[in-house]
């Protein structure tokens, strides 16, 4: 779920931080472009080899109104294909398109403060069945709302400035209901067996820069309109389920003689108020019930780094780590039987990789990774929560 909504926050983010540096230039107009491409060969250690790809592009104008005004549109389109996916997020074989607009206007205080009022649209598809239509898609998703940061730079020299940002969000998916309330209750109105993933999204965040190094601190809150809280009777109440997410990262991107690095880590605490019912069989007239189901802590980390052979050729390799640690969910045994330890689950990718610089704006990367998916929960129906597997591609960037 979470990473549904994801596409119309980085739409949000993506046009506070491009084209900074352009921001002060003395051209009236000024573009922003970046693509990348790839494609990639997958080879599980269960089931059958299969391919998929990636596109991510944001166009974005930067136009000079007078010294202290200016106005930026910017255009995200992401693709994300078939591939392996960390667990409890969703299966190999699905497929999400995500179109983003978003508009500021940019307005300079003093030398030190710049204001940036925005809207912003988003428009997500998802494809989880191989015949599925994009338009028929049953978590496709559709966002509007508003935004305002205020930037401080604090030292022009090395690019250290300071974003505070507050985002808001009205998120619909149009397609999705629950058809299980829909069989049980054939006369049910709209607002119980549809609209459930409806929702409103605040976030708030800071993030300070200098001589590239980034971080910040960014908290999140998902307010959905209809979906209720199941109880432990198994009958949903009367309080609505709202979702927070806390989330704090850090990175930098330097260069060291001929190494280039651009590690990052990130440390994320997910809470929600929603319950769960475990029901081991269609028909189960006895379930479990399982409270705060849904919160987690998630550690992300990232190691990518380039070894320049020359000015065109460099030999990568990047280490990969993914840790989420559920707070009360207890893992399942192969029988879908609780056991007494929480659930953990975890995913290590191992990258190689030889990239060539075409020429000042384009380049091209061969690689290859090796993917370590491991969890103690065993009950796989729905899911794949254990497995190793191999892939293989190339990607295409072009930026400037």
């Amino acid at each position: 779920m979470k990473k549904l909504i994801l596409s119309a926050l980085l739409t949000a983010g993506l046009a506070g931080r491009l084209c900074a540096a352009a921001a002060e230039d003395s051209k009236i107009f000024t573009p922003f472009f970046d693509m990348t491409l790839s494609e990639a060969a997958f080879l599980p250690s269960e089931g059958n080899i299969f391919s998929g790809g990636n596109i991510n592009t944001q166009v974005g104008l930067l136009s000079k109104i007078t010294q202290k005004d200016q106005l930026f549109a910017l255009y995200n389109f992401n693709y994300t294909g078939q591939g392996f996916t960390p667990q409890d997020s969703k299966q190999f074989t699905d497929r999400s398109m995500s179109h983003g607009f978003n508009f500021e206007y940019r307005r300079l205080i003093n030398d030190r403060i710049r204001v940036r009022p925005g809207i912003g649209f988003n428009r997500g598809y998802s494809r989880t069945g191989a015949n599925e239509a994009w338009k028929n898609g049953l978590y496709n998703m559709n966002s509007a709302g508003a935004q305002l940061a205020a930037d401080y730079t604090f030292d022009e020299e090395k690019n250290g400035y300071v974003t505070l940002q507050y985002l808001y969000r009205s998120v619909e998916f149009p397609n999705y209901t629950d058809l299980l309330r829909e069989f049980q209750n054939a006369g049910n109105s709209a607002e119980t067996s549809g609209g459930l993933q409806d929702q409103t999204m605040g976030q708030i965040s800071l993030r300070p820069s200098w001589n590239k190094f980034f971080g910040g601190l960014t908290y999140t809150v998902q307010n959905y309109k209809n979906q209720k809280v199941v109880a432990n009777t198994g009958v949903y109440g009367t309080t609505k389920q709202k979702d927070t997410d806390t989330a704090l990262d850090f990175g930098f991107h330097h260069r060291l003689w001929i190494l280039e690095m651009y590690p990052m880590v990130s440390y994320t605490i997910h809470t929600s108020n929603q319950n769960f019912m475990k029901y081991k069989f269609l028909g189960d007239s006895s379930p479990q019930f399982a409270a705060d189901y849904y919160n987690f802590k998630e550690m992300n980390l990232s190691v990518p780094v380039d070894l320049n052979i020359t000015s065109k050729w460099a030999i990568g390799g990047a280490l990969s780590l993914q840790r989420r640690a559920y707070d009360k969910r207890y893992a399942r045994n192969a029988d879908n039987d609780f056991i007494s330890a929480k659930q953990v689950n975890t995913m290590s990718t191992l990258t190689g990789s030889i990239r060539k610089r075409i020429n000042e704006v384009a380049m091209v990367r061969l690689f290859g990774s090796f993917i370590v998916a491991g969890s103690n929960n065993k009950f796989e129906r729905y899911m794949p929560y254990n497995y190793t597997g191999n892939s293989f591609g190339i990607a295409y960037q072009l930026s400037y």
